[in-house]
């Protein structure tokens, strides 16, 4: 059983509506589904370990969904929050 604690819908802006935030300690992850499953994990002062991203991707995400890290071209990367990670779905034609 997981120990990710739902805390509401994300109301910030620029966030997809529907957006769902989850808890685990220190731990915070927002999942969205549309159009594609879009998790973003994050901790206030350190770099989610392997573990964790890992444990929330399996606990928050359907198993059947395939996601990846994605680090786009110099140019179009963006950091909002240092401490960040974001897996998004993954659908091989």
């Amino acid at each position: 059983m997981s120990d990710w604690r739902y805390v509401g819908p994300a109301r910030m802006p620029g966030i997809e509506p529907g957006t769902g935030v989850y808890e685990k300690g220190r731990l915070r992850a927002l999942v969205a589904k549309r159009p594609r499953w879009h998790l973003s994990i994050s901790h206030p002062w350190r770099d989610p370990t392997w573990h964790e991203i890992k444990e929330a991707r399996y606990a928050l995400i359907p198993n059947n969904v395939t996601v990846c890290m994605i680090l786009p071209p110099r140019e179009e990367y963006v950091n909002v929050h240092q401490y960040c990670y974001h897996l998004h779905e993954h659908r091989d034609p």
